[in-house]
């Protein structure tokens, strides 16, 4: 029986570990390389896991390059890079390179409902002083 050599270097499809690294920790790496390696050894992956999930899959070559520092993970698929490992080590490292810290933006479905609690929790106050009032009143 023949195998299709595409069907036997399919990947196991593993979700990686999300594990917050800490940033003082993040930050200690020297190296792009080193930055980028944490952000793999993090996500408790194989190298060719992270490699062949990305889209177009990496070669195992340049993945070892990226880890050793002599190449560097295009801008564009960062982020992408990122989801597959489960953490955001290596756009941490990054950022600190040029004196700045990473912040989770709010989307606009956030930023409503939390306008919406806002409103709501002033809304149950007003509602509770009034029933106390009339209570007062009543006894």
């Amino acid at each position: 029986m023949l195998v299709d050599k595409r069907q036997a270097d399919l990947a196991l499809v593993r979700p990686p570990q999300r594990i917050a690294v800490p940033v003082e920790l993040i930050r200690t790496r020297k190296s792009k390389g080193a930055a980028f390696t944490l952000a793999c050894d993090t996500s408790g992956l194989e190298d060719k896991e992270i490699a062949g999930a990305m889209n177009p899959p990496i070669d195992l070559g340049t993945f070892s390059r990226l880890k050793s520092g002599s190449n560097s993970l295009d801008a564009d698929r960062i982020a992408e890079f990122c989801e597959v490992v489960g953490n955001q080590v290596y756009s941490e490292w990054l950022a600190f390179q040029v004196g700045c810290t990473l912040v989770m933006i709010q989307s606009e479905a956030e930023r409503r409902a939390a306008e919406a609690e806002k409103a709501l929790a002033e809304e149950r106050s007003k509602v509770k002083l009034l029933t106390d009032l009339l209570q007062g009143k009543a006894a």
